[in-house]
């Protein structure tokens, strides 16, 4: 009986098996007899119209409308602007063709709702071709469109249209096609036997050659095979180098980008100077995706590497916002306009959908201080029509800050009667010293850090978008990225001490004080546009952007000390505001399979704004005779008379080509005009190409002619600052270039920078793939390179006392010098794929460069008339912040191997060398070496190199955790000179411990060992 029980379930579960198998079988029969059904009753559907002397495309277009076929031809084979006569009533689709193409003389395929047409044979005598059709999707099933399709061994190729579709014509013996798309898998499919394929490309994650567009608006190449060398980095590689902003984390992954953290050292506060090449921060252009970024509104006027320089703020930008980044190591001025002289940092946006992503990170440094905690929230979805997008990031980031100031040895007190902490006021000191100094929070000599040098306490939001949405028909779409972010960062002057009586308000601040200086930056950003891709291959884009970046600028726990005891404590410094509005239309096309055209125009605007700050900001009070500074100490503010507001146009035309004149030899030009409203035209050009030795091998070079126009902050920019010298107020005024006394003493208006940029290089790839190799040595010249002068003592220019009355020193922007800059980049990248879940992947990246000041102009004679006739306008320490701030050399070492569930990470950068000029050195220090000139004594600060290391496991595919340390054995730069650590001289920029590390050369700050842990979420 029980047998018998078993034998009827098993007979149920067969019958039910084989009934659902059944059912499946039928429901695909059914299918498939509703696809025939439905592609007959498509080709035997009626057609009408009558068209007299209209062009082929109307005609065709009108068929597409009444039956939903979609035409796909070359238009280089098909001629769909003649004109002709066509008559149908109420005939098939089947039986219209036939007659068009008689009249068109085309051939014609039926393949689903596609209809192909290729030029109709004319010879069987020619080389025997066969057509191959096609659509590439990506791995969920989405058209690619632009998608790279070339017959392996030859220049034939086409791209997909904007629905993912191609024909190709091939010769009849190819057997194999490539198929690519920048940020999938390279495909190559043998068509033997094949007129048509479908293929799902799968995401490049496993791929070591990346596919990039930066830098040429051809096809999509990997950077071996382009002409000029690009770094590509994907987000999840700069998330795993546990930085929390985006400035260090390129800094950590690409081998000739420089960005270093500042203290007590201006706007640098408050934007982070970030360089290519060792260069200046102005010298490179940031792009999001590929259109134009607005650069940060304030200049860097202190002493440190760019020195006179306006940045573009890459912190702006949340990291959780990216999908990649690339880095044009190659100047391109021609191709994108001014700045991009040393290269180009390209940001892309992610545009996925139906797909969230939260990354939080909590961190803390070694002692104890630098507590970080960073949000990211990344969502996409789409907006209802196919290939939409709509991909929003939110971001919140705060870190604590950190001080690393030594023990404060300098003076503190000014000289005082014995009983000074218990007596009342005196003639001397009018303020209450009755309470004694321990209960007032008095700074007991030689036991107290009474600085705050370190990286600065920073609160930031932000929000960013990044959304498309065809129109109409397909080939057009509306595009829109932009976002806001706001940094609150709170930075630190120096000490005043209660002795220096220039600074000193005793009875308000009896133990003195170290001022406070609160700055908000607040970016607002957008870019509307509109591009097309018609069915003749043209690509059209036009789009206006606006760009916002303004500064507030406070100075809090300090005085005006001109005004004594009526003093403040609390100043607005002033608004520093930078906009920017972009209009551009551009055109590209590939005209041949090997022939890419391309070309556009570009209207911009630029305007600079100073706000005035509260009036005791820059009051000049009644003590000011007595020898007293005044405006608010540490951070003056920006005076009535300093207000501005300036603003310059610029339209550009321009023209690119690429050419691939066989497999083996690629060569592109590039054009381009530009015209200022203040200063004029430019011309800027460039050549590059590339040669093939072997499929494996390749030599490339490139040469360009670019500029760099002068910014409008250095044309604007006018805010005094004053200090004491000899118990003398010294007032120093920053004279825009629209001050009409600056001809007079013959200074020229700064005029663009001219650039010649020469590169060549070496490529390879080794090991079936798995190895690649580049080398690329570059040589830049810059002529009429701006920078900003010297502070030039009005008390030793009669000609300049005689015009500037209201200032004992002035400095100005002018085209003083020109620069040579040479050097060498190497990268090596190795991935090895060992199954599915397991992989390793390595990389080393090393940059050489030097930058020397090659020649300086003389000081107009106008300018020196009874001073100094030998007086340079680039002083020696000016020279050295271009020279030697920045290391020339840093070195990348990456390591990944993932197993299982696990992942390790570990990291070694090596930074050369710096220096910096200090008085106080002694030769007699093993570090310290005269300068070229012999006029200064410079500390060497010897190289370093940092560990990283880190370890995530992933508990499941949507979550995982991580944990690490940066710079693991806590590596500091090395120390300013100073003799309780056993040096014979004390540097004077040691300032008696409040700034042990140089904060005038930097080669990657002084916060030392991180610990980090994060969680990755997607959903």
């Amino acid at each position: 009986m029980k047998k018998s029980n078993e034998g009827n379930v098993l007979f149920r579960e067969r019958s039910i098996t084989m009934g659902f198998k059944m059912k499946i079988c039928l429901l695909i029969t059914t299918f498939m007899l509703f696809q025939l059904s439905a592609n007959t009753v498509m080709s035997q559907r009626k057609v009408e119209f009558n068209y007299e002397n209209v062009p082929l495309k109307q005609i065709l277009n009108e068929i597409k409308g009444q039956t939903g076929y979609h035409f796909f031809y070359n238009v280089n084979e098909i001629n769909d602007n003649q004109t002709m006569s066509l008559k149908a009533n109420s005939e098939t689709t089947q039986e219209i063709l036939k007659r068009l193409s008689e009249k068109a003389n085309f051939d014609y395929k039926i393949s689903g709702n596609q209809i192909v047409l290729t030029k109709k044979k004319i010879s069987k005598s020619s080389p025997l071709e066969k057509e191959i059709t096609g659509t590439i999707n990506d791995d969920q099933g989405n058209p690619l469109p632009g998608a790279s399709v070339v017959v392996k061994g030859t220049t034939i190729g086409t791209q997909t249209d904007f629905d993912g579709n191609f024909t190709l014509e091939v010769p009849d013996d190819a057997t194999i096609i490539s198929i690519s798309f920048i940020g999938f898998k390279t495909v190559e499919v043998d068509i033997t036997g094949k007129d048509s394929i479908v293929l799902n490309l799968e995401p490049s994650a496993a791929q070591l050659e990346e596919m990039v567009i930066i830098g040429s608006r051809g096809k999509p190449r990997t950077d071996v095979d382009r002409a000029v060398p690009v770094d590509v980095v994907q987000a999840k590689e700069l998330a795993a180098t546990g930085q929390t902003d985006l400035g260090q984390q390129i800094q950590f992954s690409s081998p000739s980008f420089n960005s270093a953290k500042y203290g007590v050292n201006g706007t640098t506060n408050y934007a982070e100077p970030a360089t290519l090449k060792g260069m200046s921060p102005d010298q490179s252009l940031v792009l999001i995706n590929g259109k134009r970024r607005h650069q940060f509104s304030t200049l860097n006027l202190n002493v440190s590497p760019g020195l006179g320089t306006i940045v573009t703020d890459l912190n702006s930008i949340p990291t959780g916002a990216l999908s990649r980044i690339e880095v044009l190591r190659d100047g391109a001025a021609a191709q994108y306009g001014s700045d991009a002289i040393s290269g180009i940092i390209n940001l892309n946006l992610n545009k996925s959908v139906g797909e969230g992503t939260y990354n939080g990170t909590a961190g803390i440094h070694k002692e104890g201080d630098g507590v970080t905690f960073k949000h990211s929230f990344n969502y996409g979805f789409g907006l209802g029509k196919e290939n939409s997008y709509f991909n929003v990031t939110l971001e919140t980031f705060t870190f604590s800050g950190t001080n690393r100031s030594d023990t404060y040895t300098g003076t503190i007190y000014p000289a005082a009667p014995d009983d000074y902490a218990i007596t009342g006021p005196t003639a001397e000191f009018p303020y209450d010293t009755a309470t004694p100094r321990e209960d007032r929070g008095f700074y007991p000599q030689g036991d107290i850090i009474v600085g705050n040098y370190g990286s600065n306490e920073n609160e930031t939001y932000q929000a960013f978008y990044n959304a498309g949405l065809p129109v109409g028909s397909k080939d057009w779409k509306i595009y829109s990225f932009g976002g806001v972010s706001r940094k609150d960062i709170l930075a630190f002057g120096f000490f005043r001490n209660p002795a220096n009586e220039a600074r000193a308000v005793r009875n308000i601040f009896p133990d003195g004080y170290v001022p406070e200086l609160p700055g908000s930056s607040v970016d607002v950003s957008t870019v509307v546009g509109m591009d097309r891709i018609t069915q003749d291959g043209w690509n059209y884009d036009v789009s206006l952007s606006y760009g916002r970046n303004y500064l507030d600028l406070f100075a809090n726990q300090t005085v005006n000390p001109s005004m004594g005891s009526t003093s403040p404590t609390e100043f607005v410094v002033g608004r520093y505001d930078f906009r920017q509005t972009i209009g551009e239309f551009n055109m590209s096309k590939a005209l041949s399979e090997t022939f890419n055209l391309a070309f556009g125009t570009q209207y911009r605007t630029d305007r600079f704004l100073l706000g005035q700050g509260s009036p005791e900001s820059f009051l000049v009070g009644p003590l000011a005779s007595e020898g007293k500074d005044i405006g608010s100490s540490g951070r003056p503010g920006i005076a009535d008379l300093d207000e501005n507001d300036l603003s310059r146009s610029n339209t550009a035309v321009y023209i690119d080509v690429e050419k691939d004149f066989s497999e083996k030899f690629l060569l592109g030009a590039a054009l381009r005009y530009e015209n200022y409203s203040d200063f004029g035209g430019n011309i800027s050009g460039k050549l590059a190409g590339r040669y093939k030795l072997t499929d494996n091998f390749a030599i490339r070079g490139s040469y360009n002619r670019g500029f760099r126009a002068p910014s409008v902050a250095q044309i604007g920019n006018r805010v005094n600052t004053s200090t004491v010298q000899n118990d003398v107020i010294v007032i120093t005024k920053q004279v825009s270039s629209d001050d009409e006394r600056l001809a007079q003493l013959g200074v020229e208006d700064p005029q663009a920078e001219i650039s010649n940029n020469y590169n060549l290089g070496v490529t390879a790839k080794l090991f079936d793939g798995k190895l690649l190799f580049t080398a690329d040595a570059f040589r830049i010249d810059i002529d009429n390179r701006i920078v900003i002068t010297e502070r030039l003592n009005t008390g030793n220019f009669p000609a300049v006392a005689a015009l500037f009355p209201e200032a004992r020193e002035i400095r100005f922007f002018t085209n003083a010098i020109s620069t040579k800059t040479t050097g060498l980049d190497i990268v090596a990248a190795y991935k090895e794929v060992f199954s599915e879940k397991s992989n390793f992947s390595g990389s080393l990246a090393l940059t050489l460069n030097k930058t020397e000041v090659v020649s300086q102009k003389d000081a107009p004679a106008e300018l020196t008339a009874g001073g100094d006739p030998d007086f340079k306008l680039l002083g020696e320490v000016a020279t050295q912040l271009i020279e030697v701030a920045q290391p020339r050399y840093k070195l990348l070492a990456n390591l990944n191997y993932n197993t299982g569930k696990f992942g390790f990470t570990g990291r070694m950068t090596h930074f050369g060398e710096v220096q910096a000029a200090s008085g106080g050195l002694s030769l007699e220090d093993s570090n310290v070496i005269e300068s070229e000139s012999g006029a200064r004594l410079v500390q060497v600060f010897s190289p370093k190199a940092l560990v990283d290391l880190s370890v995530s496991f992933r508990f499941s595919d949507n979550f995982t955790w991580s944990i690490g340390s940066n710079n693991i054995f806590d590596v500091y730069p090395d120390k300013w000179n100073n003799t309780r650590d056993g040096f014979v001289g004390q540097a004077s920029n040691y300032s008696s411990g409040q700034i042990p590390y140089s904060r005038n050369s930097n080669q990657f700050g002084f916060n030392g060992a991180y610990y980090y842990t994060g969680l990755n979420v997607t959903f």
